[in-house]
This record gives C-alpha cells, sequence and structure tokens, in this order.
C-alpha cells in the first residue's frame, strides 16, 4: 500500500523564502570575498609552495658544486715554482627519494594555508552576518518608529480639535506637541545611524544589495557543525606534519650518491702533466642529535593533538551558544508577537478613551511608551533568532568554504 505523505503548507510556503534568505546572504558575503581578494592571495600562496614543489623535484637529480683551486708550489730542489689549478664539479643525487618527505611536507602545508583561509573566511562571514543584522534590525526599529509618528501626527489633529472645543486643557497639547518633537530628534538620529551602516556595508560590496533577512528554521546539528570546523582540521594537520617531520628525520642518515669530475693543470716538470679524474661515491650524514629531534617532533604531535579536545569543547560551546540564543529568541519573538497584537488594539482604545476624559494624558503616553518598547523587543528578538539560524545552517553546510 503507497504511503502518501503530507507536507503542512506552512512549510511549503516558507521554503522558498528560506532558501532565497540563505541565498542572498551568501552571494553577499562571496561578493565580499572579491572585492577583498581573498581568493587571489590563497592562489598566490597556493603557486608559491607549488614552485618549491617543482624545485624539490629537480634538486632530487640536480644538485651541482663546482670548484677552482690555484696553487702555487716551491719545492727545495727545483729553481723555479710550478703552478696546479684544479677544476671540479660534482653532483649530489637522492637516491632515496629523502627530498619526497620535503615535497608532503609542502602539500601539507598547502592544506594548512587552506584551511588558513577558511578559518579567515569564517571570521569574516560572522561579522558580515553581524553588521548585516545589525543594519535590518536598525533599520525595522527605524521604520516601526516613523510609522508610530505619523500615527500621532493624526493624533494630533484630533488633540488640537478637542483643545478648540474645550474638551482638553492647552497645557496637554503643548505637552504632547513637545514629546513629539524629542520623538521627531531621536528618529532623525536613529536614521542617520541607519545610513551610516548602509554606506559601511556598500564598501564590501558594490554590486549586490545587502540581503533581506527572513525568518528560517533551524536546520543543523552538532556533528556537522563539528565536521565543518577548519579549526579542528587544521589542528589535524599540524599533527600530521609533525609526523611527517619525524619520518623524515628518519630517513635522514640514508647515503646520497655522489659523482664528480676534477680536471688538473699542472706543471710540475717532475709530474706527468695534466690529468683528470671521475669518481663515485656515497654521502652519509651522521647528526649527533638526531634522536633528540625525533622525540621533540613526537612531542610537538603529542602536544599539538592534545590541543583538539579544548578545540573541540570550544567549537561545542560556540554551538551551544548560538542555539540556546535561537531557541529563546524563537519563544520571546513569539511571545511578544502575540502581546503587539493585542495592545494595538488597546491603544486605539485608549486614544478614544483619553480623548473622551476617561483617562489622563500621562496614562496614554505610557501605553505609548510600553507598545514601542514592546516592539523594539520583538524585533531584537526576531534578528538575534534569525541571525543564530543563519551561522549554525551556514557553518553546518559548509558552503562558506567553498
Amino acid at each position: 500500500m503507497q504511503k502518501i505523505i503530507m507536507i503542512p503548507l506552512i512549510l511549503v510556503n516558507m521554503l522558498p523564502a528560506i532558501l532565497s534568505a540563505d541565498n542572498n546572504v551568501i552571494s553577499f558575503y562571496k561578493d565580499v570575498l572579491k572585492t577583498l581578494a581573498y581568493q587571489n592571495t590563497y592562489d598566490l600562496q597556493v603557486k608559491s609552495r607549488q614552485i618549491s614543489i617543482e624545485a624539490k623535484k629537480k634538486h632530487r637529480y640536480l644538485n651541482l658544486n663546482a670548484g677552482v683551486l690555484y696553487g702555487a708550489t716551491h719545492a727545495k730542489l727545483l729553481k723555479h715554482h710550478y703552478d696546479t689549478t684544479d677544476i671540479s664539479i660534482t653532483d649530489t643525487i637522492d637516491i632515496f627519494g629523502k627530498n619526497m618527505d620535503d615535497i608532503h611536507l609542502i602539500q601539507l602545508k598547502m592544506k594548512e594555508d587552506k584551511l588558513l583561509t577558511e578559518i579567515k573566511k569564517e571570521k569574516l562571514f560572522l561579522a558580515l552576518i553581524d553588521m548585516i543584522t545589525a543594519y535590518r534590525m536598525s533599520e525595522e526599529k527605524w521604520h516601526i518608529k516613523q510609522k508610530l509618528y505619523r500615527k500621532q501626527v493624526q493624533f494630533l489633529k484630533q488633540l488640537k480639535a478637542a483643545v478648540n472645543v474645550g474638551k482638553v486643557p492647552a497645557i496637554e497639547l503643548t505637552r504632547f506637541e513637545n514629546t513629539m518633537t524629542l520623538s521627531k530628534v531621536e528618529t532623525d538620529q536613529e536614521k542617520q545611524i541607519v545610513d551610516r551602516m548602509k554606506r559601511q556595508l556598500a564598501l564590501y560590496s558594490k554590486h549586490r544589495a545587502i540581503p533581506h533577512l527572513s525568518i528560517q528554521k533551524l536546520h543543523s546539528d552538532l556533528k556537522r557543525f563539528l565536521s565543518c570546523s577548519p579549526q579542528l582540521k587544521l589542528n589535524d594537520n599540524q599533527v600530521t606534519q609533525s609526523l611527517e617531520k619525524v619520518n623524515k628525520l628518519k630517513r635522514s642518515w640514508l647515503p646520497d650518491a655522489v659523482i664528480g669530475a676534477n680536471q688538473q693543470y699542472n706543471n710540475d716538470p717532475t709530474a706527468n702533466g695534466d690529468n683528470y679524474t671521475l669518481s663515485i661515491g656515497l654521502s652519509i650524514s651522521f647528526d649527533g642529535g638526531l634522536s633528540h629531534d625525533m622525540e621533540k617532533k613526537k612531542v610537538d604531535a603529542l602536544r599539538i593533538q592534545s590541543q583538539k579536545k579544548e578545540l573541540e569543547i570550544q567549537r561545542k560551546a560556540q554551538y551551544i551558544t548560538w542555539k540556546n540564543q535561537y531557541e529563546t529568541a524563537k519563544r520571546s519573538f513569539y511571545a511578544l508577537h502575540a502581546t503587539i497584537k493585542h495592545t494595538d488594539k488597546t491603544i486605539q482604545d485608549m486614544k478614544m478613551a483619553y480623548l473622551k476624559r476617561y483617562i489622563d494624558l500621562n496614562s496614554y503616553l505610557q501605553m505609548i511608551e510600553e507598545n514601542l518598547a514592546t516592539q523594539d523587543a520583538e524585533i531584537s528578538a526576531k534578528h538575534t533568532m534569525i541571525k543564530s539560524a543563519i551561522i549554525l545552517n551556514t557553518l553546518s553546510r559548509g558552503t562558506i568554504y567553498k
């Protein structure tokens, strides 16, 4: 029997908005990466490492050493001195491929470069999310205050009419006008802050609009969050590098082949004239402190590996913090949202009650302030919820590191 899975309509409707919001943020972030030339910097690092690898490959078979030695000799049985000139060239060949250890270390360094770049990208992403959230939150709060101000302008007309017919004392009109003037000044100051935030974000991306943020579900878990952490991967890489250095030291005593040619120009009258020599042999390097160096590298590997537990705890603490912020903000948002719906109607009722002199001006103004504070808290909770969800969802997918 075929099962039919029913998906709630609200989730179906939310899905495009969720994906769109994520994509807008990621697109903005990638444009900022271009502005800051992160990829260009990393590409140059890769090119530098690749050149080093090519140099190491050539160094295995071509390690030439040339020398010229001139000597003047005085012999007791000869009337005059004689000269000798030696011209030599040698090539040291890595017959056991010891330089492959250096190449492996460079390759690990390339991976480290990539992981360090990913850490920089994560810090940049978190900073951008903070800036975008702060901007959108401030912008929404400013719009709420603008909307309230326009409503109070309409109420001011009703209040003036009530004063003209003697229903409300003129002193209360003056007091309300002073309150509105102060509100206008504060709103204008907040608009300047919003505009400044917008200009600052535009410095990072000139081709993308600042993303709009919308409520989205949390679809992250601790396992995926940890698996995408570049800091934990960097720790593993550094442990591998230390162990690779131990292997390099173990193989350092392996001999190299030395091939040489020497040409001597000799005008010693008692000798047989000029001569040349071809030679082949082995060269072995012994370092008295080799065993100590190996032990040091092993200790370094253990030391770095021991730090991973601390890094994991720190990463888990980040996850718990953001998830707790999301859940707390979510509860606050929906509680405040329900309160605001009820408060809007109450304010309208109190406005009419004041004009009919059932309540005083203080009661009406206090209700306005409480409503504004509630809306302010709702907006803060909403954007904290959105920011935490975006951070956890994005870092768990690992899209910002690519």
